[in-house]
Parts: C-alpha cells; structure tokens; sequence
C-alpha cells in the first residue's frame, strides 16, 4: 500500500507539522514557514543572493521571487546591488525582520518541543540521527551523480 512507503510518512510528517506551525506563525506575523525560513536564513548571512537562498532553503526560485518580494514589501528585507557581483542582488534583513526572525526562531523552538512530545528523548535524539544520516546519504549519492561545471 502505498501509506506504507517512506517518503509518503515522511511527507505526510512534515505536511502535519507545517501545517501546525503554519497556524502559529501566520496568527503572530502573518508570515508561514516558508517565509520565515527565507527570513532567518537573510538574517544569519547578510548579503546573500536570491540563488544562495534558493539552494539553501529548498525553493524553487519563481516561488523565492513570491516570498522575497512579500519579505520585501513588508518591510522585513531590503535588496540592493551585490557589492562583489554587480550582477547580483544582495539580501539584508531590515531591524523589523531582524525582531521577527528571532521572535519567531523562539517560537519554532518552543513548537519543536511541543510537537515532538510524542517521542522520548532518547527517540528524538534516534530521529534527529536517522534523518541526518539519510540526507547525508543523499546528498552524497546526487552530488556523485551530478557531473562538473564544464564536463
């Protein structure tokens, strides 16, 4: 049955919790995970590029382009010429984006924690192992199959 594959309770895991939080989040900022992962990754790394964030956060890049402009609109990011490659736009979280990406870092945490009471420590701790060590795996597997620059 196909409920029994990996990636469908996977998909379905990570459906339910964004949902959850996507309540949260959209109730104190308006704003959902997507939004507020781009958010807090413009913060961590001022001056990162639309492509960096894209490859970064997973986003395809007509939907970043959606974000970054709402991002933008609200007064959240700023986006000017990249300093080193004039061809590129160079993000920056503005003081307003700064508070709301660590209010809601605190919140994610606090979600985290509540949504992960199904599971002991100890199976939290499994899981955070298991799932690193597949991605790794996985990363490792497509970058071995995707060919050089130039080849």
């Amino acid at each position: 049955m196909y409920s029994d594959f990996l990636t469908f309770r996977l998909d379905l895991t990570s459906a339910l919790l964004i949902n959850r939080a996507n309540i949260v989040y959209r109730e104190r900022w308006d704003l959902d995970v997507r939004a507020l992962r781009v958010l807090r990754l413009v913060c961590s790394q001022p001056d990162i590029t639309p492509k960096a964030v894209s490859q970064r956060a997973l986003i395809e890049k007509t939907l970043l382009s959606k974000v970054l402009a709402e991002l933008e609109t609200r007064g959240l990011i700023t986006r000017n010429m990249h300093a080193s490659d004039r061809r590129s736009i160079a993000l920056r979280a503005t003081a307003h984006g700064l508070d709301v990406a660590q209010a809601s870092e605190a919140v994610g945490t606090d979600l985290e924690v509540e949504l992960a009471k199904a599971l002991s420590k100890n199976e939290r701790k499994t899981l955070e192992r298991l799932l690193g060590k597949l991605s790794h795996s996985l990363l490792e597997s497509e970058s071995a199959s995707t060919p050089p620059a130039g080849s």
